[in-house]
């Protein structure tokens, strides 16, 4: 079983809510992929900046569009979101040297696309996916804990927080 460092160091910058069940969640999907491919957590957290950053794209800087949500629109700005890639490791030397979003590939050759594997790990485990919206989003997985966005948002803008001076509201 192959876990990347990186997404490990990501999920710590989730809601402190999720962090140990989202880790667990990463052990089963790492259990699950084996070989050639490892997910990898593209974005865990994200500041109301880095969303606009984001929401630009498509719109003022070049680009397709890849969200259709401002700053405090997006369930990753309060860490309670995560985006997924698949990295494959084409020369099976260990480095997995490209990026996948494609979500009917069976890179580990289990006989089953990777991205589904993911996809109904995380649905199991209670996880909304985005690759069944209207506005399709198949890399993103969240928990909205039946909370909007901007009740979170209003939380956060209130001190309601889940430790003192976080971005993290309480749930």
């Amino acid at each position: 079983m192959t876990k990347d460092p990186i997404t490990l160091e990501r999920i710590k910058q989730m809601h402190p809510s999720l962090v140990a069940e989202t880790n667990a969640l990463y052990d089963e999907i790492a259990a699950a992929l084996s070989g050639r491919a490892i997910c990898r957590f593209a974005y865990t957290y994200r500041s109301y900046a880095e969303q606009d950053a984001l929401y630009a794209i498509g719109r003022t800087k070049p680009g397709r569009k890849v969200t259709n949500a401002k700053g405090g629109q997006s369930y990753h700005n309060f860490g309670l979101a995560f985006d997924i890639v698949l990295l494959r490791d084409l020369d099976k030397n260990g480095t997995f040297e490209t990026a996948s979003w494609e979500t009917n590939v069976d890179i580990d050759g289990d006989g089953r696309a990777d991205w589904m594997e993911i996809v109904d790990i995380a649905k199991r485990r209670g996880w909304e996916w985005g690759g069944e919206w209207r506005f399709k989003d198949d890399p993103h997985f969240q928990k909205s804990f039946g909370l909007s966005v901007s009740i979170l948002a209003q939380k956060v803008s209130e001190g309601k927080t889940a430790k003192p001076g976080s971005t993290y509201p309480v749930l």
